[in-house]
């Protein structure tokens, strides 16, 4: 992966909202990234951040209110009928649940075919599934299992084969193994990082959890009530998070080495979370932080470069008056 590249993705100025009682709640707000060829982005936040909405608006599941979409230059966000079908095989999902995603009237075989059957190419399924069980670690003897007979790791391993049969060049993986064992997870997120070096695969990776993120992300997107706090390539944010909400999330993550799980400060957020639909302006984390000044209420923070210089991928930029 080169930040150089031309971007794969580019995301400008995302606006999502959806009605709610009393009005309207922005549930994506002015969210703005690039991907870049065979680079990994994470996107992480807390619960209704808007991170799974971005990526249903990525996947064109739902029309943005304002904003724009391209892949590899060509703008999406608008395409409908046969063009839209054309995009998608070049973007798949692999879901968070391994499970649920699955229908359980479906053998392996035919749930792994079926992208290939929608697209007209049937020709193709017995040689192209084959294939990508292999790619994924899964025996032909498992063709013709249902997804009750199957491990909770080897359905993932079905829903990544699914997403890959139609030989994408982008794949969001949603919280992809949030609903597996810890042992299984290392064993999908190595198969995922062993899949991209060898397919030159570009992810968007939604998370809330940031030992998995820090596993697999070359770079990660902080989102919090609709917008992008913080951004940076991950060891950095990792080393020195500048956002007072990215260190609230990291001091939550569990540590796994017991002296420095001992050792290090936690820090407990007060406040009530704001209300998405009645902010009007200012900071958005303001309830809950702890550095919170009049600016912060009246004022926007706009995502600025630590150190200074013009924003890039390569930069660590956060949304914030008083970064650390």
């Amino acid at each position: 992966m080169s930040i150089g590249a031309v971007p794969l993705l580019e995301v400008e100025g995302l606006v999502q909202r959806f009605a709610a009682r009393g009005g309207h709640r922005l549930a994506v707000d002015g969210v703005s990234f690039t991907v870049q060829p065979g680079e990994t982005l994470a996107i992480v936040g807390e619960s209704g951040s808007g991170k799974s909405t971005v990526a249903r608006i990525v996947l064109r599941l739902l029309d943005p209110n304002a904003g724009r979409v391209v892949l590899d230059g060509d703008d999406i966000t608008r395409v409908k009928g046969r063009a839209l079908r054309r995009v998608r095989p070049r973007m798949q999902i692999v879901f968070q649940d391994p499970y649920s995603s699955l229908d359980p009237r479906m053998t392996v075989q035919a749930t792994v075919a079926e992208p290939l059957r929608v697209a007209g190419r049937r020709g193709e399924v017995g040689v192209r599934v084959r294939e990508v069980l292999d790619l994924v670690g899964l025996g032909p003897e498992l063709a013709d299992r249902y997804p009750h007979e199957l491990s909770g790791g080897q359905r993932q391993r079905v829903g990544i084969a699914r997403a890959l049969v139609l030989s994408p060049e982008l794949l969001v993986l949603d919280e992809p193994v949030s609903a597996l064992d810890s042992s299984v997870q290392a064993q999908i997120l190595n198969l995922l990082v062993d899949l991209q070096r060898r397919l030159g695969l570009t992810y968007l990776f939604i998370s809330h959890d940031l030992a998995v993120v820090r596993h697999v992300a070359d770079r990660v997107a902080v989102m919090h009530l609709g917008r992008i706090v913080e951004t940076a390539p991950t060891e950095a944010l990792f080393a020195a998070p500048a956002h007072p909400y990215t260190q609230a999330l990291l001091s939550a993550s569990p540590e796994p080495d017991p002296e420095l799980e001992r050792q290090r400060r936690r820090i407990v957020l007060r406040g009530d979370v704001l209300d998405a639909t009645e902010v009007t302006s200012g900071c958005r984390f303001r309830s809950r932080c702890w550095k919170a000044t009049e600016e912060c209420a009246t004022t926007d923070p706009a995502l600025i470069v630590l150190g200074g210089g013009e924003p890039s991928p390569a930069r660590h930029q956060a949304a914030c008056f008083h970064p650390s």
